[in-house]
């Protein structure tokens, strides 16, 4: 969030809606859910967001920001080498399910949910997912892969796979194996 002294009240449901519908999902999720404990009225609430779905549509602009700051950023500090860049991208997903109870991929829950009932929120979810697959493309690039776009969307498929067979069998080594096959793939 931008100014994280002194939240917005925009921000401050944002923040309080990720929870919630990470840990309840979206639909089962009702905005009295969301606001409760908060202490934020649900005047205030509609004055930012006019509807659930736009409060929808800001925590999974959030959640992009925030895979940005808490996958990517961490995981390519770990080498210049663009190809232990993209195992580490497997190690910290794997540690930060392994932090948050395999709650999964916020982004693919939206676009699961809401494809074929609402446009921009299913959209949230299949962009986070060519975005992610663009990421690998690009580092498989840079390693100078003779076919990086088809390792790259094969590595992505590998990463989205292990990401939401974790959250369902909630066992995080999922990437450790899913890592494995990313080596294979990168040692061709």
């Amino acid at each position: 969030m931008a100014d994280t002294a002194t939240p917005t009240k925009k921000q401050e449901i944002i923040a309080q809606a990720y929870d919630a519908f990470y840990n309840g999902g979206f639909h089962a999720t009702g905005i009295d859910t969301v606001m409760a404990n908060s202490g934020i009225s649900k005047r205030t609430l509609y004055k930012y967001f006019p509807s659930k779905e736009d409060l929808i549509e800001a925590v999974l602009e959030q959640y992009g920001e925030d895979t940005d700051a808490l996958l990517f950023t961490p995981a390519l500090a770990r080498s210049d080498d663009p190809r232990a860049q993209i195992a580490a991208l497997f190690d910290v997903r794997r540690e930060i399910m392994e932090k948050t109870a395999c709650r999964g991929c916020l982004a693919m829950k939206a676009g699961q949910e809401y494809i074929g009932k609402h446009a921009g929120i299913a959209a949230h979810g299949r962009e986070a997912s060519v975005y992610l697959e663009g990421r690998f493309i690009e580092l498989c690039e840079k390693a100078g892969l003779a076919n990086p776009r088809e390792t790259g969307r094969q590595i992505g498929l590998l990463f989205q796979g292990a990401a939401l067979t974790a959250q369902m069998q909630q066992d995080p080594s999922t990437f450790d194996v899913a890592r494995k096959a990313a080596d294979i793939l990168l040692a061709v």
